[in-house]
């Protein structure tokens, strides 16, 4: 039944990380009216729920994305078949949304130099570049220096300036349009609503894991894990998305985590290998995540 929906009507592969969306959304909305009822009648509750992290234009257009991750057009090109072939056993979608302030800790407004320019992207900061003056905290030093304190004494990794990325309610914050397409037709066709959730909302605090910031300040909010523990009771959890390196990986760490004592939940999980790429070494990477799966017993894998 499947090869029966026109998935071109769907979706464009042509245009996935564009700007433009050449297939009228509206039309997606009487496509799935026209053939719910078979997708509906075909469901099979098999127990596999999907969570994408980040699918957002900033991460995956490269001409006009603010943070492009590299090969990110091909992983979307992968996630959207794989929903399309599995419209009928997918439980449920879950969409995390990276939604920042301008004025996040992680931006260059935030830190100058001993000239007084602004910190440029890439540039990690360090106590010690503070301690020898080689950066400055501009809004509020308590605060700033308290947090890359923080992150040291925690031993994660050093806070790094990002470039002004998914700022809430921006063009580069919205999921890519192609997949918002097959999202559009899954939701209307199986009436099964994808969850979206939004991280990354604090200004003092970075958040690259799903389920909690970097650092839990007293200026951090409490984010609503309650879906957590409804996606764990899955009999199958994939998970892909951007970028495999930072969000994607610290979110299958904090799952790992949350699940540390039930390898019948993180048994479970799926990482979409392919379906993920890295802002910096790819096999640097690749080897993090195979000692998360040596020490929780998740799989990799390729689709």
């Amino acid at each position: 039944m499947m090869s029966e929906i026109p998935y071109e009507k769907i979706v464009n592969e042509d245009y996935i990380g564009k700007e433009i969306n050449p297939i009228n959304q509206q039309e997606i909305y009487k496509l799935a009216q026209q053939y719910s009822s078979d997708i509906i009648k075909d469901f099979k509750d098999e127990g596999i729920n999907l969570l994408i992290v980040d699918p957002q234009r900033d991460f995956i257009d490269i001409e006009k994305g603010a943070l492009p991750v590299k090969n990110a057009a091909d992983d979307l090109k992968r996630i959207i078949r794989f929903i399309y072939d599995n419209i009928s056993r997918l439980s449920s979608i879950y969409v995390t949304l990276d939604t920042h302030r301008y004025d996040s800790i992680f931006h260059s407004i935030m830190w100058r130099d001993y000239n007084n320019n602004p910190i440029p992207p890439f540039t990690e900061i360090t106590l010690e570049k503070i301690e020898n003056d080689e950066i400055i905290a501009v809004y509020d030093e308590d605060i700033q220096i308290d947090y890359i304190k923080k992150l040291k004494q925690q031993n994660s990794q050093n806070l790094m300036i990002w470039p002004y990325h998914c700022i809430y309610g921006s063009d580069g914050w919205l999921i890519d349009k192609q997949l918002s397409n097959m999202l559009l037709f899954f939701e209307a066709s199986r009436k099964n609503y994808v969850n979206k959730i939004l991280k990354g909302q604090d200004n003092f605090s970075e958040m690259y894991g799903v389920i909690r910031p970097e650092v839990r300040t007293e200026y951090t909010k409490e984010y609503d894990i309650s879906w957590v523990y409804d996606i764990g009771n899955a009999d199958k959890i994939y998970i892909c998305g951007e970028a495999k390196d930072y969000c994607v990986y610290e979110s299958v760490k904090q799952f790992c985590e949350v699940y540390c004592n039930d390898r019948d939940v993180t048994e479970t999980i799926n990482v979409m290998m392919n379906c993920s790429s890295a802002i910096g070494d790819n096999e640097e990477c690749d080897k993090k995540y195979e000692e998360l799966s040596k020490e929780h017993g998740i799989k990799l894998i390729n689709i």
